[in-house]
């Protein structure tokens, strides 16, 4: 059965995580052939495809529908595999187990968990503070990344309702924030 792609990208927005399964299926030869372009040998152009395929699983809920699904997807491995060849070598590759590792790129020493704790705790006093409505609103587009839409479909509200809770929220954190910890 080969279902529609606007039919699969709903699907996959609400929830059902087989449907992005299908699109994958349906688009990853031609856009693997895409994908070829930009790597150097076979495992670059999966790793390219793969990488593209995790963008488009969190930015899905942004596709407008103005082009089809198949020319936004090739676009994003095209931009996937520009990124890949011109930000490659960029990248810094520490060895953990080699003695030479310069202190500040020692991964295992990069996260200080005690300097950000005190942090941790306003916010998360401040989420308390919030009403139930706002930090769900708060909480599911800013964190979970729906779109308002979506979370008032959910909700059975307006999306300017949403819009309207999750202003409200932002506003309250940053008052309680400003109260209690100065920006670094």
């Amino acid at each position: 059965m080969n279902q529609p792609d606007g039919a699969l990208i709903d699907a996959y927005i609400a929830g059902d995580m087989r449907a992005f399964s299908k699109i994958v299926e349906k688009h990853r030869a031609r856009l693997l052939w895409v994908a070829r372009k930009y790597g150097h040998n076979e495992e670059d152009a999966n790793d390219i495809l793969q990488e593209a395929f995790l963008r488009a699983s969190r930015k899905l809920h942004t596709y407008r529908h103005e082009a089809s699904l198949s020319t936004w997807l090739h676009r994003l491995v095209m931009n996937t595999g520009w990124d890949f060849r011109n930000h490659r070598n960029q990248v810094e590759l520490a060895v953990l187990d080699s003695e030479t590792v310069p202190h500040e790129i020692n991964l295992k020493l990069a996260v200080d968990p005690i300097h950000h704790k005190e942090t941790l705790l306003h916010l998360q006093e401040g989420l308390a503070k919030l009403c139930p409505n706002q930090r769900e609103a708060l909480w599911l587009i800013d964190v979970a990344g729906y779109s308002i839409a979506h979370v008032a479909q959910q909700e059975g509200v307006q999306p300017g309702t949403i819009k309207s809770r999750r202003a409200r929220a932002r506003q309250a954190l940053r008052e309680n924030m400003g109260e209690s910890v100065a920006p670094e």
